[in-house]
């Protein structure tokens, strides 16, 4: 998986680092990630003095997306990425559910033979 962080200010290399290695864990999650982008923006317009986050995942199908805000851009990402994970969980959850009949169809039928 590609990670491509874009950011109008300064972001020392460490934070950088700890943002790839946060988007490389979502793997666990969800294995048929293909790249991710995180864009940081200075004051939007609508919170002055806050910086918001975006992050982007690409998957098969439809792209999860996620935004939030905060004072501290470090900050602000940790918030985006908790409800991103959530985001990635549930929709892992939610294709397993839907394939759980299929498995168990074909477990019974390779069973009996």
């Amino acid at each position: 998986m590609t990670t491509t962080i874009e950011c109008p200010f300064n972001l020392s290399p460490e934070n950088r680092k700890h943002i790839k290695q946060f988007m490389d864990n979502l793997g666990k999650y969800e294995k048929r990630i293909t790249q991710s982008n995180v864009f940081f923006k200075e004051d939007d317009g609508n919170t002055p003095n806050d910086i918001s986050v975006q992050i982007r995942v690409r998957v098969p199908g439809e792209d999860i997306f996620v935004q939030d805000t905060d004072p501290q851009a470090m900050t602000a990402f940790g918030k985006a990425y908790k409800s991103l994970k959530r985001q990635v969980k549930k929709r892992r959850e939610k294709l397993n559910d839907h394939q759980s009949p299929i498995r168990e169809l074909n477990e019974i039928v390779n069973n009996t033979y």
